[in-house]
């Protein structure tokens, strides 16, 4: 059967109205206004493209629906302009066409720069429950105004959407952070869940400040992520106080790793160091990336420069570095082999050596309490 222009549009029409939608909830504002998005969820991009022009490595999983999204992100800003190969729209043409710097941090940026953060076999392997990703102040409106359109140009798997909170939260923080809504998990034909992409701009302060514009200026090198050097500090600036009668919801909960041994605190607190996702990161790296002064290493010498012009940064990496040693036995409980142990092990000694020394001793917290706190009691996801 031959078709012309006009049959097939036709045809395609039909075929397409036989093809039931369904309205899938993603969330509800507090003035009770609905955010959906009609699934099936549909996509325009070839992932085999993505990982070609970005020059992903083999061992990471694109069938991971979040490192999918993530990477179809970076792809596109990339070069703006050539989204329009799959649809066009009016708030495209005002994105200027020069690439957008944004890069991967979190447990996305383990999984580029980590084959053992890939493998299912290796204990190391874990979910990540979201995408977090960190752009240069200059470009940083762009970006967010190219997430708004990618589902509309891309197709549905790629939506983003802001709640009248988000937006709240975006002109609080004047550029200098912000908060969209993105499907983080495909549950069923018909169902969906959405989650929070937090944008962070030029530097990562959660406990303490990593300032990652140097990684900006030629992304690729280290797979459009912050770099090893820069997720190992990110990882260990984590830390927090609880009081002393929490111990044994801690024992209770098998969380006693994270207990920081630091005796000048004061005697009614408990310190708490980084959580097992982030120890298993912080391994990951350690286990996949020498350390050293050459590309791909994790750099002494940056350690030492950054942790040298802030002691109190100084200190909780100490600690959080001290309590990965101090957990051997955790380690191989969750089925790390001795091999693996004793290579991460070895380098982190070589990290410890790049720390300076604090001789200030201090008995309440050091670190920036003017962020939010997650609950420490139950298991990592």
């Amino acid at each position: 059967m031959t078709f012309t222009p006009f049959s097939l549009f036709l045809w395609l029409q039909r075929y397409v109205g036989r093809i039931k939608l369904a309205r899938c909830l993603l969330t509800e504002d507090y003035d009770k206004t609905r955010y959906e998005v009609d699934t099936p969820l549909t996509s325009k991009i070839d992932c085999d493209r993505v990982r070609k022009d970005l020059e992903v490595p083999d061992y990471v999983d694109l069938n991971n629906f979040l490192m999918e999204r993530g990477l179809v992100t970076v792809w596109a800003t990339q070069k703006p302009s050539r989204l329009k190969e799959f649809g066009a729209s009016p708030q495209l043409e005002k994105i200027r066409d020069e690439p957008i710097p944004v890069l991967f941090f979190g447990g996305g940026a383990v999984k580029l720069l980590s084959r053992a953060a890939n493998d299912p076999s290796n204990p190391l392997c874990r979910d990540i429950g979201d995408i977090d990703l960190i752009a240069s102040k200059r470009r940083g409106q762009d970006l967010y105004k190219l997430l708004l359109i990618l589902g509309e140009v891309c197709g549905t798997r790629y939506h983003h959407f802001i709640t009248l909170t988000d937006q709240r939260f975006n002109a609080m923080m004047v550029g200098k952070r912000y908060r969209v809504r993105a499907i983080d998990k495909v549950l069923g034909k018909d169902e969906v869940k959405s989650g929070t992409l937090d944008i962070f701009i030029d530097e990562i302060d959660l406990r303490h400040r990593v300032d990652v514009r140097n990684a900006f200026e030629n992304p690729e090198s280290h797979l459009y992520t912050i770099g090893a050097t820069n997720l190992v500090l990110a990882k260990c600036q984590y830390i927090l106080d609880t009081p002393r009668s929490s111990y044994n919801d801690i024992l209770e909960y098998k969380l006693e790793y994270r207990i920081l041994d630091y005796p000048p605190y004061r005697n009614d607190r408990l310190l708490i160091g980084i959580e097992e996702k982030d120890m298993k990161d912080v391994c990951s790296i350690l286990l996949d990336h020498d350390i050293g002064e050459e590309d791909e290493m994790v750099n002494t010498n940056i350690i030492r420069n950054v942790l040298g012009r802030d002691k109190k940064f100084a200190l909780t990496f100490r600690l959080n570095i001290e309590s990965l040693l101090k957990n051997e036995k955790h380690f191989k409980e969750i089925g790390l082999s001795n091999g693996s142990i004793e290579t991460i092990f070895s380098r982190a000694n070589k990290l410890l050596e790049a720390v300076p020394t604090t001789k200030k001793k201090w008995s309440n917290p050091w670190w920036n309490e003017d962020v939010e706190t997650p609950h420490i009691f139950g298991k990592d996801k």
